[in-house]
């Protein structure tokens, strides 16, 4: 009954956050105006967008079946739990996507439930870094704001945040756990004794290159997606402004909004392209069709990737004991 509660309270205070921040998006700006906008975007420029995105996903997909080391799964497989996640936190509310594909990988690679969590964790984290870095970077083209300060603040401290816990994942993998021996009692500890140890393992220069050329790739192709979709609404985004708009909207979508960051997705877009002086009715026609054009994508190929491993016989919300 407990966890029926938890997940009923985390719906509404998703669903109240979407409902703020859509509303904070929609006060200032004539609706009709945005209405009028969208049906004038040209259709190349998104469809082209659409493209940049897909392949994006294919270098994300790609960097984490490298983090992951399963020889015996291609990369298709892992496109496909990679895109099957991304549906599931489109309409699903805390990220619960995240933790069906590290089921997934456990299952199809196979391999112990922490170390497929351990790799998604690594996932993440490698995207929270570039992020920050592409955010600082953009943070030139934009004039002075207080609230951007701030942002930029706490995506730093998100950074040392998780180097600190990388360096504490190590001195327990090197020098705690070899003392400790035996097996874990439960399956909880289980999990978080093999996440720490994954968290844990060294990584080679050559590795940590690949996985930041991989990333680097994935959100270039995401900020030129931002800067095609813009252009479809006759607006010129310079690829320091596209780097910005796309970072901005990346590490806001942290916030546990649902369903599908609908709202919070609007606000920061508005606010975003408000500090390059677009106007509220073009940028939030913007959000509007960036979210459609990586949102609808993903849920369609994601949900399709679901129902057939329904239709395989594979379980999705237990895809592995360890993890169930």
């Amino acid at each position: 009954m407990s966890g029926n509660r938890g997940k009923v309270l985390v719906a509404v205070v998703g669903v109240s956050l979407s409902a703020l921040f859509l509303w904070l998006a929609v006060r200032n700006a004539d609706l009709d105006a945005v209405r009028h906008t969208l049906a004038d975007a040209r259709l190349g420029f998104i469809l082209l967008a659409v493209l940049a995105l897909g392949v994006g996903y294919g270098f994300q997909a790609a960097r984490w079946q490298r983090i992951a080391d399963a020889p015996g799964l291609r990369l298709g497989s892992f496109y496909g739990m990679l895109l099957g996640g991304l549906a599931c936190n489109n309409v699903l509310p805390v990220r619960i996507g995240e933790l069906l594909r590290a089921g997934w990988l456990s299952r199809d690679a196979p391999m112990p439930g922490g170390r497929a969590f351990g790799s998604v964790v690594l996932d993440r984290i490698c995207d929270v870094v570039t992020l920050t870095v592409f955010f600082a970077i953009g943070l030139q083209a934009v004039a002075s704001a207080e609230w951007l300060v701030r942002l930029a603040v706490g995506a730093v401290l998100a950074v040392v945040v998780i180097a600190i816990a990388l360096v504490l994942a190590r001195v327990y993998s090197s020098r705690l756990a070899p003392r400790v021996g035996g097996s874990p009692r439960g399956r909880l500890v289980k999990i978080l004794r093999d996440t720490v140890e994954m968290l844990g393992e060294p990584i080679g220069r050559r590795h940590a290159a690949t996985w930041l050329a991989l990333t680097v790739c994935t959100w270039t192709l995401s900020s030129l997606a931002a800067a095609l979709v813009a252009r479809s609404l006759g607006i010129d985004l310079s690829p320091l402004e596209a780097v910005f708009v796309t970072s901005a909207l990346a590490l806001g979508v942290a916030i546990p909004s649902s369903p599908g960051y609908i709202g919070t997705y609007q606000w920061l877009g508005v606010a975003a392209l408000g500090v390059l002086d677009i106007p509220v009715e073009q940028a939030l026609a913007f959000s509007i069709l960036m979210q459609a054009s990586w949102y609808v994508p993903t849920t369609l190929a994601g949900g399709a990737f679901v129902v057939l491993r329904v239709v395989r016989g594979k379980p999705v919300h237990e895809p592995d004991p360890e993890l169930g």
